[in-house]
């Protein structure tokens, strides 16, 4: 059967929990919600957790927070979600891009230490694909500096360095629970600070935002679902996977589900309004099995480098000492499309373009070769969780017999 590129499940009892919580009368404010962000911070070892509507809600209240000095400058990696730049410039900060490096796709420290200087407001770090960046060496960084650290740990729940769960390096970082995430609660986030004083301000800011009603539980519930039968194995193969077959052919440089960004296109819509004690609910119990999760994404994601790490270059974690949880599983490939289209025939669907060279969305004149490459060349390889060790022998088989094929001994 065909592979689909990523798997998502309705989180456990949803729809349940949903009815029960309109029965109770606590779907939208309960005790849900200090349950889990208490356990979170704790698990990452934070001084305080805050839920958020969203992951970009979560940065957008931060730097709110943060009280910087007006048109202070922040600092981003080229390479990364174009919604985190697009968050500072909207703020009314002066956006500066670093150039990634290309063992974890992250910030290069190296160029983060010729580019920051004491008018540097804060640096943004963000962790891709589930690799942390080197953070250590930027939180050192920052720190002598004087500027503030906030992480993206949006796809990096459960990482560590050397001990240290990313998410407690800097000021502040932020977590996202969307339905492909580690932690899915159908929408929202987490951010965890360094100090209460900040986690007091942000949780003031999020209790602004108006509550959330039914027709949003339902969409939520409705969209999910769907998300989860369209990638279960059997209906992948009965339908989607055939109509990315006939459409493959139609684009040549885009990916088939995300046509490019522009900076006009990236806003706040539909990411706002609380967070409610019915998804703090499902936060809890997946936080119960996430560990599981983790270690099936780590030994799937090694077991597909091992066999293919001699043709491709993989995203990699920066040292023996750094834990990554492989929300994606990432080579860098020289004609990405041709390469993904013949995957999709021999009935292996990647996904590319998911992450850009953000200077060139934001025009901001400045050149960063690793973004660009970064940007032409990472695909991202399926390896989820719910897939065992013969689907991942039978991915390695088929990718390695496309790239052979395309750059013949």
């Amino acid at each position: 059967m065909p592979i689909a590129r990523q798997r998502i499940q309705l989180p456990q009892a949803a729809w349940r929990n949903a009815v029960l919580g309109l029965l109770r009368g606590n779907l939208w404010e309960g005790p849900n919600i200090e349950r889990f962000e208490k356990a979170f911070a704790e698990y990452i070892g934070s001084a305080d957790a805050v839920t958020v509507p969203s992951g970009r809600a979560g940065f957008r209240f931060t730097f709110e927070a943060l009280q910087l000095e007006e048109g202070a400058e922040v600092i981003c990696s080229a390479f990364g979600y174009p919604v985190v730049p697009f968050i500072v410039k909207s703020l009314g900060y002066k956006l500066r891009f670093v150039d990634c490096e290309m063992r974890t796709l992250g910030m290069d420290p190296e160029k983060l230490a010729a580019a920051i200087t004491d008018r540097t407001g804060a640096v943004i770090a963000t962790h891709l694909y589930g690799v942390p960046c080197q953070i250590d060496r930027i939180a050192e960084l920052a720190k002598a500096n004087g500027a503030a650290l906030v992480e993206d740990c949006a796809h990096c729940y459960g990482a560590a360095v050397a001990g240290q769960k990313v998410g407690s390096f800097g000021a502040a970082a932020c977590f996202s629970f969307e339905t492909s995430k580690v932690i899915n609660t159908m929408g929202g986030g987490m951010v965890t600070v360094g100090n209460a004083e900040l986690g007091h301000r942000i949780r003031e800011i999020a209790q602004r935002e108006p509550r959330n009603g039914m027709r949003w539980l339902l969409n939520r519930l409705s969209k999910t679902s769907f998300e989860a039968a369209v990638t279960h194995p059997l209906l992948f193969n009965l339908g989607v996977y055939q109509a990315l077959r006939a459409l493959s052919g139609k684009k040549s440089d885009d990916d088939r589900f995300a046509s490019g960004y522009h900076g006009d296109e990236i806003s706040m819509a539909g990411k706002m309004k609380r967070y409610t004690n019915y998804q703090a609910g499902l936060g809890l119990r997946a936080m119960q099995t996430v560990g599981d999760v983790v270690a099936r994404r780590e030994a799937n994601a090694m077991r597909l480098i091992d066999q293919l790490g001699d043709q491709l270059d993989f995203q990699r974690p920066a040292g023996p000492d750094v834990v990554a949880n492989f929300m994606l599983v990432t080579a860098l490939v020289p004609d990405i499309p041709e390469v993904s289209a013949r995957l999709l025939r021999a009935g292996i669907d990647t996904k590319y373009l998911y992450m850009r060279d953000c200077s060139g969305i934001f025009d901001t004149g400045e050149k960063f070769p690793n973004a660009a490459r970064a940007e032409r060349e990472v695909l991202h390889i399926p390896a989820h969780p719910h897939l065992d060790g013969t689907d991942i022998d039978r991915i390695a088989s088929k990718v390695g017999e496309v790239i052979s094929s395309l750059n013949p001994a």
